[in-house]
């Protein structure tokens, strides 16, 4: 049996779904990434307006995280769970029936608020169904459907971008209807959570809130504030994103302008690196059963899995300098192998301060890297835009074509950004090894295990 008296292969169900969704969440937000050469065509928009776009979604994305963080400790997370899936694929829906770039900005602002709500639900949900040993490998299972919302995405762009569709909605051809169709795959999956969790109560059973049951909320979490695990847990999220979606809303971007590839190839390239992210978090979460498997404590699994994989992430500093061709790609596909499998020792950590309050562990952490990672794409538009400026302007007085001058311009223009994004989770390793303890003895578990 799981926790909660749920059959182990029902939990283990119910961490499919979790995955479905972070698919569908995915799905949602990588249309725009996989179409916005288009879309800035058809709306008049250059990329710092796109980075402006990313940094509202991240700056909504943060609001949300904090305010779903509240709720969910509070309402059932089995109701809660598709009212947000049901909102944020409405959002998305009605991206593609945006008529300029202000209303897709609203949009993805929607969306970025909703969606949000996806991982305080989530990780209390595996919280509350698996033992300590067991999250890292359901959260590996619920992150990797991200990787696999992002290997579907490219194909549906690229078949629906080259679609016809008849009489009156001719207009929705195209990219428009990539964002229409995602939408509306949301609702499959609120029917399939309706039926598989009707008899499930996804309630934290009365021995787990026990410890916490005689503080105050404001108490509880001031404890979890004043703990420096959680700073650490802080650093973590912000490194791990700080690659992570740098490379998810610039690389189609980059592989176009900077290394020339077209957008068919940028979109079956991209779902072989997000297929390649997706083995990645699943081999994170098989790694660390293995080492508990063997007798090492889940602290240090977490630890020793965690610093594997940010290492492979730093070939972000070779590859902004690598020419076009099959080591270029392959080096790519490395570093999305790597960073999404930092994720589930993350969310594992995370899991560790609190029973009684996860969704607002979750939601603050949330919060606090979605302002970051507003900053950051903010940052990224803004200098990425200015920089292919300055080379254009240089390379146009050294007597180039104006077109070729916009090539290489742009093929500079990315460079710096690249090289940045792998370093982060580096500096959380350190942060980890010096700063994590291990609270209790709880999750030590014995080699007979």
């Amino acid at each position: 049996m799981s926790n909660n008296g749920v059959s182990a292969n029902k939990a283990w169900i119910v961490c499919g779904l979790l995955l479905l969704a972070t698919m569908i969440n995915y799905m949602d937000r990588l249309t725009l990434n996989q179409t916005i050469s288009r879309i800035m065509v058809d709306f008049d928009f250059q990329k710092d307006f796109y980075g402006k776009i990313e940094g509202v979604f991240g700056l909504a994305f943060a609001v949300g995280a904090i305010t779903t963080g509240l709720i969910v400790d509070k309402v059932s997370v089995k109701f809660l769970y598709p009212l947000m899936v049901f909102f944020w694929s409405l959002s998305g829906f009605m991206t593609g029936l945006a008529r300029d770039k202000e209303e897709l900005l609203y949009c993805r602002a929607a969306l970025g608020f909703f969606e949000a709500a996806n991982w305080p639900c989530a990780l209390v949900t595996t919280q509350r169904l698996l033992a300590p040993s067991k999250r890292t490998m359901g959260n590996s299972i619920l992150q990797s459907g991200a990787a696999l919302g992002a290997v579907i995405t490219p194909i549906i762009v690229e078949l629906c971008l080259h679609s016809q569709l008849p009489g009156t909605l001719a207009h929705l051809a195209g990219w428009r209807i990539t964002f229409l169709i995602v939408g509306l795959i949301g609702l499959l999956w609120i029917l399939l959570w309706s039926i598989v969790t009707k008899d499930i109560s996804l309630n934290a059973s009365d021995e787990s809130f026990s410890s916490e049951n005689s503080k105050s909320s404001f108490q509880a979490m001031y404890e979890i504030f004043s703990d420096r695990r959680f700073w650490v847990l802080q650093l973590m999220v912000l490194a791990i994103n700080s690659t992570w979606h740098f490379l998810r809303a610039w690389l189609p971007l980059y592989l176009r302008e900077a290394h020339g590839y077209t957008e068919s190839q940028v979109n079956w390239f991209s779902s072989g690196y997000y297929l390649a992210s997706d083995a990645g978090a699943l081999t994170a979460g098989f790694l660390t059963l293995l080492l508990v498997s063997k007798g090492a404590s889940v602290i240090n699994s977490r630890k020793w899995v965690y610093g594997f994989f940010s290492f492979f992430t730093l070939l972000s500093i070779p590859v902004a300098f690598m020419p076009s061709g099959p080591l270029f790609l392959v080096v790519l596909i490395m570093i999305g192998f790597s960073t999404l499998a930092l994720f589930p020792s993350y969310y594992s950590f995370s899991q560790d301060l609190t029973v009684k309050h996860q969704g607002k562990i979750t939601g603050a952490l949330g919060s606090l890297n979605w302002v970051g990672m507003f900053v950051m794409q903010i940052s990224a538009g803004y200098l990425i835009q200015r920089t292919e400026n300055k080379y254009f302007a240089s390379f146009i007085s050294d007597g180039f074509a104006i077109d070729e001058a916009r090539k290489l311009a742009q093929g500079q223009a990315y460079t710096w950004g690249i090289i940045i994004a792998g370093i982060p989770p580096i500096l959380a390793l350190v942060a980890l090894h010096l700063f994590w303890y291990e609270k209790n003895k709880s999750h030590q578990i014995p080699t007979a295990t």
